[in-house]
């Protein structure tokens, strides 16, 4: 499977989706951190509520376009605004590498960890969000979430590199997991993502502890830019990277890439609230690798189709005979799987090639 495996679902799951919507909330009461409401209910309300304390810092990288105007970064703004998050980020302006923007993109995120490590110089806990332009709010941001990922990187009893507030489901070899908490049970809103060399999650949002700074600086003044950064990060932390549950943010689905523009339109169907809430909780509540998940999920398509097709053929025969029989639904049905089938095999042949596998040090060394 290459690695964006792109999915999927965009029929199905809209459909799927449909019995949450009619449901509407009751109003809340604190302020603007929707927990876990079906998503699609209207734009987040002020979130003065968000507590942003656990960050040392937080920065976000843009990139202008060529006329000196930003609306990618005016529209994080404002996103950014409404969680609370504006009056401490800290804009980084970084010019497009038009020979070649996986470098760029590279560069400039080692810049602003490069800042982060000679402004904070020390020993002592560490924790930098790092924010791209391209991000949305999810519609299941909850104040109760952040209480968790604070206290979770605050403590000591797990080693912690990165924390993503976003990342990239759609992708093969990643498996999501629950996190056991040291007297028992398990974290209500942190899991921990394992992940293969493939499991290019992206770097939307992500928080990022001393110690991630330090291996991610560390291999870049060994080796030198040699691919992306998510790439990097699938590498060096394949064990120590969790996510907050639900995600507070996600990459945005109309925001185009400056990277790799080929997914744009594959972006535009996967990356919407009501795809990829879905499939966070499928992840989250199987435990099962994208690997399992795919295939099943192409398989339940394909046989919605053929089973779709028959009975399609079969009304037609029945019609034939005079018979009065409804052909919309069984239509209806055979389209929206043969869709997504379509939509499957477009993902992967845009996807890119997978990273060759790098034969991992053994335990104790870097």
């Amino acid at each position: 499977m290459k690695a964006v495996v792109a999915v999927m679902l965009a029929v199905p799951l809209r459909a799927a989706y449909l019995p949450a919507l009619a449901f509407t909330p009751p109003a809340r009461s604190r302020s603007a951190l929707r927990c876990g409401w079906p998503v699609l209910q209207g734009s987040l309300e002020s979130t003065e509520a968000a507590d942003w304390s656990f960050l040392d810092a937080c920065y976000v990288i843009t990139c202008p376009s060529p006329d000196g105007t930003n609306p990618r970064l005016a529209r994080a703004r404002e996103s950014l605004a409404e969680v609370g998050l504006n009056s401490m980020a800290e804009v980084r302006e970084f010019q497009p590498d038009d020979e070649d923007r996986v470098r760029g993109c590279y560069t400039s995120h080692i810049a602003v960890l490069e800042e982060a490590e000679r402004r904070f110089e020390g020993t002592g806990p560490l924790n930098v969000l790092v924010i791209e332009d391209n991000l949305s709010l999810s519609p299941r941001l909850c104040g109760s979430t952040l209480e968790s990922v604070a206290a979770f990187l605050r403590g000591d009893a797990t080693a912690r590199d990165v924390m993503h507030l976003a990342y990239i489901m759609y992708v093969p070899g990643l498996s999501v997991s629950r996190v056991e908490q040291p007297g028992g049970g398990t974290e209500e809103n942190v899991v921990l993502l394992k992940s293969s060399i493939d499991s290019v999650l992206g770097t939307t949002a992500y928080v990022i502890t001393r110690s991630g700074i330090e291996a991610v600086l560390r291999e870049h003044r060994s080796k030198g830019y040699v691919d992306a950064i998510p790439n990097v990060m699938a590498r060096l932390f394949p064990d120590s990277r969790f996510a907050a549950y639900p995600m507070p943010f996600h990459r945005a689905s109309a925001v185009k890439s400056l990277v790799n523009g080929q997914l744009d339109s594959l972006r535009a169907l996967l990356f919407k609230p009501e795809i990829y809430t879905l499939w966070e909780r499928l992840l989250v509540g199987t435990g099962q690798n994208t690997n399992v998940l795919f295939p099943a999920l192409v398989v339940a398509l394909l046989l919605g189709s053929l089973g779709g097709g028959a009975e399609v053929v079969s009304a037609l025969a029945a019609k034939a005979r005079g018979e009065d029989v409804g052909l919309v639904l069984p239509v209806l049905s055979a389209l929206l799987s043969l869709a997504s089938l379509v939509v499957v095999g477009y993902g992967l042949s845009v996807a890119p090639a997978p990273q060759p596998q790098e034969p991992r040090p053994p335990a104790g060394q870097s």
